[in-house]
Formats: structure tokens, sequence, C-alpha cells
């Protein structure tokens, strides 16, 4: 399930309730997103205004690796997964001019938690 109620819930175009956030990203992660936040942004989506799109957690892991390589930032997990959606080059980005990452979170991560991460998922290097 990981922590994708927003996407899921946007999907099934009414609130979801995940039984548990069972990704690495979870620091940001809420089993269910506020009522009034996904109804803004199931407007959004009616609008053509926004996009979802969910990474795994190996994705994630993969994008602080790099971003720590190319910015000497270390950040979690959850502000990975963010940054994933620019590393892999998702399709809909490519013909945008500008892209605005908020670059959050690295309070709770160090570097012996990124390598025993990108250990376990099989996750080394970067994009």
């Amino acid at each position: 399930i990981g922590a994708s109620s927003m996407a899921q819930s946007l999907r099934q175009g009414e609130l979801v309730t995940l039984p548990s956030i069972d990704s690495i990203c979870g620091s940001l992660g809420a089993k269910t997103v506020a009522a009034g936040a996904f109804e803004r942004c199931k407007a959004a989506a009616a609008a053509n205004m926004l996009h979802t799109w969910t990474f795994t957690d190996a994705d994630a892991v993969r994008a602080c690796t790099t971003l720590l390589n190319d910015h000497r930032v270390l950040v979690e997990p959850a502000c990975g997964a963010g940054l994933a959606a620019v590393y892999q080059h998702v399709p809909l980005l490519q013909h945008v001019n500008t892209v605005v990452v908020q670059v959050c979170g690295g309070a709770i991560v160090d570097l012996p938690m990124l390598y025993a991460w990108q250990e376990a998922l099989g996750a080394p290097g970067t994009y």
C-alpha cells in the first residue's frame, strides 16, 4: 500500500484510508488525507492542473542519493519521492520550462540510514 493515500483517493474519487503506511517515506504520509485538501486536489485534477505519480521506496532512496551527490544536501525519502519525478523525467514534465520541487526534511536521516536503505532496497547508485 505504501503512503499513497492522496493518489488512491483521487483515482477512486473519494477519500481512501490506508490500513497502514508501510513505506520508508512515511514521515509526510497520512493514512487519510484531510478532506479539504482532497477536495482542492480533486478540483485541480478535474481542471487538468494536478497530476499524481507514485514511486517506489527504491526510487525515493535513489533520488535522495542523487541529490546528495549533485548538491551535497541530505534529505529523507519522503522528499526523495518528489525528486524522483524530476530525476526520472516524468513525461508530463518534458514540456515544462520551470519545475519547482520543495526540498525539505533531513532531520530524521543520516548517511548510515541512507546506505542501509540502499542495501535493503537494492537501490545503490544514482539516476
